[in-house]
Order: structure tokens, then C-alpha cells, then sequence
């Protein structure tokens, strides 16, 4: 039987990886992976090369437990402070159906992901696959929160995303993305918006838009094909039909298909990211229209791949 000693002890040494997972309902396997890919905590090393987890440690692994247990993705939450953590265990849950939120993005106003949110605790109430057209069409909406789905951002993001919350009187604005250079990023959080990867799994999405809307802060949620001089082919589907092509995609044993789109949608918005990156020399330019090029090939690699895809499944 381990006594209070025992116990006191343990707490000022570190508790061993197997103690570990009892006292926090973590699986060793799991923990090894949060670790590695998330370093949800940096427990230390003792002499004989094992790991030690602080008292501090146990706490933040439970919160994590907590959250994931109640469907926040780990990915989300992995890197908060563990007084964040704390606030979010112990604040009330999702909020009401009456969160009103605007949609703006090609994939984010989709009928697919509409139809994921409504399923949730938000209610859409105005959607654009537009960006650029959202803020005539949510004029004087007076909603929650904007949540705006962009392939790239760029210098002129920061006014587009204030100028669809100011025409709704939004008190939140989401921002997300598949590229971005890191200074953008940066300025957008630093004008109070949430910023985060978009995903192409409508319940993906759902769950992370509804994540971001409870969070106080941002979580940080991160074959070389040969250089050609030949323009690639152009883009053979619009982000629309590869959206159609996700709700098609329903064969609950394979999931090529989601992830084929997903890579397309990648790739779609990279080529347009290399082509607005800034360049600093004539050989920059020259590196970023290579790398334009080059995911352009592997897109209509790939897009000739879900047009066969496509064929066999009857999708069309």
C-alpha cells in the first residue's frame, strides 16, 4: 500500500510514465504520441533515462483528457496554458443554438458544411462563397461571430476580414486558412482575430470553429515531383465540385477519396500562395515560379486521379 510519504515523494521526484497514465486516464501510448507530436508537456529525464512527470504535468494531462473526452481536438487545445485549460473545463458547455454566425468561403458556405454547423450548437444565419462580396451581403446581420475561409492570406486580408465584422457588428472574426506567411498571421492575431488551418472535413471544421469561438486565445492548431519550364494544366475543378465531391465521398471503409480532395484543395492554394509570396531577388522570383509550377503539376496529377475516382464511383 503506498502511503502519504510514498505519495510526497513521488510528487517532488516526478511519477513515472505508468503512474502517470493511472492518475490521468492517459494511455502510455497515447502520452508518447502527444508528446512527440504536440509537446503537450516536457516531463524530464531521470539518471536512468526515464521519464518523470511533475505534479504540474499530472494536472495539465487531466485538463487535456477532460477537453478531448468532451470532443475538443487535441490538436486545439495541445499548447494552451494550462490556466486556459482550466477556464475551459470549468466554463459552461457548448454555447446555445442561438450563437449566430456568418459564413463566407468558397468551401465554408458549402451546403456540406453549412448543414455540419446546424448540426452543432451554432446557427448560420448568412453565408458568401465570396469573401470579397461578404460584407454587403451580412450588412446590419448583427451576428456573433464571422468565420472566413480563405486558400492564402495576403497584406490586404486584415481589411477585408475587419470589413465583413464591421458591416455585422461581430464581436468575434475566425480567420481560416491553407497558407499564409507567418507575419500575416501574426498581424492578424494581433487585431484580435482567431486564426487557425482550415481543414476539408466538414466536422472537422465544425468542431474547430466551435472550439475557437469558446477559446479566450489563439490555439496554435501546423515525392519532390522534377522542376518543369512547362506551364501546368489549369485547374480542372473548382472548389465547389471538389466540395461536392467530399459529400459524395461516403464509403465509411475507405477514406481516399476525402484525403485526395484534401490534397487537391492544398495544392490549389499553394500555387496561388507561391505566386503572391514576396521575392527579395530575381532568383527568388525564380524559385517561387518553380514551386508555383511544381504544385501545379502534382495538382493535375492528382486531379486526374479523382476524375478516374469519380468515374468509377458514380459520382457524376
Amino acid at each position: 500500500m503506498t502511503n502519504s510519504t510514498d505519495k510526497s515523494n513521488a510528487a517532488t521526484s516526478g511519477y513515472r510514465s505508468g503512474t502517470a497514465a493511472r492518475l490521468t486516464g492517459v494511455p502510455v501510448e497515447t502520452l508518447r504520441v502527444w508528446e512527440r507530436r504536440y509537446n503537450v508537456v516536457g516531463p524530464r529525464m531521470s539518471e536512468r533515462g526515464q521519464r518523470l512527470y511533475s505534479s504540474d504535468d499530472i494536472q495539465r494531462l487531466t485538463l487535456i483528457k477532460q477537453l478531448v473526452d468532451a470532443g475538443y481536438p487535441i490538436g486545439s487545445v495541445a499548447r494552451m496554458p494550462t490556466a486556459t485549460l482550466q477556464d475551459m473545463r470549468t466554463a459552461p458547455e457548448a454555447p446555445s443554438r442561438n450563437f449566430k454566425v456568418g459564413l463566407a468561403g468558397t468551401f465554408m458556405a458549402s451546403p456540406t458544411v453549412i448543414e455540419a454547423l446546424r448540426n452543432g450548437p451554432l446557427e448560420v444565419v448568412c453565408h458568401s462563397m465570396m469573401p470579397q462580396q461578404a460584407a454587403a451581403i451580412f450588412e446590419d446581420a448583427h451576428i456573433d461571430a464571422v468565420i472566413v475561409e480563405l486558400p492564402t492570406l495576403t497584406d490586404n486580408t486584415l481589411a477585408l476580414v475587419t470589413g465583413i465584422q464591421q458591416s455585422c457588428d461581430a464581436r468575434q472574426a475566425i480567420v481560416l486558412y491553407r497558407f499564409a506567411p507567418g507575419k500575416v498571421i501574426r498581424r492578424l492575431r494581433q487585431a484580435g482575430f482567431k486564426v487557425a488551418r482550415a481543414s476539408s472535413d466538414p466536422r472537422e471544421i465544425a468542431t474547430l470553429c466551435q472550439t475557437l469561438l469558446q477559446s479566450p486565445v489563439n490555439p496554435d492548431v501546423t515525392t519532390r515531383l522534377p522542376a518543369s519550364n512547362d506551364a501546368p494544366a489549369r485547374q480542372r475543378f473548382t472548389d465547389a465540385e471538389l466540395s461536392a465531391f467530399l459529400a459524395s465521398a461516403n464509403n465509411p471503409y475507405c477514406e481516399c477519396p476525402r484525403h485526395l480532395v484534401e490534397l487537391i484543395l492544398n495544392l490549389n492554394s499553394f500555387e496561388a500562395y507561391s505566386a503572391e509570396c514576396v521575392s527579395r531577388s530575381p532568383q527568388d522570383a525564380a524559385l517561387h515560379r518553380d514551386l508555383q509550377r511544381t504544385a501545379g503539376h502534382a495538382r493535375a496529377m492528382l486531379e486526374g486521379a479523382l476524375d478516374r475516382l469519380a468515374d468509377v464511383e458514380g459520382w457524376r
